[in-house]
């Protein structure tokens, strides 16, 4: 059952996770590199003598959609979660 619980918290806490650092990276290529990231189309994005625009565009639409894309995934997981945390307390109870 602690198997299923922690599954379950990576499920759930995972995806928000990268979800944060996909918007703190384009926060960082905007603010500090002065590269323009949209959803549109991918833009020239030079950081250390290499154009990452492309790889800052996909980053950049996750930080956009990621929510509604993985929303859904930590809101279910999260739910299942909650779920297995009670019926391991119940049964740990009856014991």
């Amino acid at each position: 059952m602690r198997l299923v619980r922690r599954i379950l918290a990576v499920l759930t806490i995972g995806p928000i996770v990268l979800w944060l650092l996909c918007i703190a990276f384009v926060m960082l290529l905007g603010f500090g590199f002065d590269c323009e990231i949209h959803e549109g189309f991918a833009n020239p994005c030079v950081v250390l003598g290499r154009d990452i625009g492309e790889t800052a565009y996909s980053m950049g639409v996750f930080a956009a959609w990621g929510p509604l894309v993985f929303g859904p995934v930590s809101l279910g997981a999260g739910l299942l979660w909650g779920i297995a945390i009670a019926v391991s307390r119940y049964l740990a109870s009856r014991r």
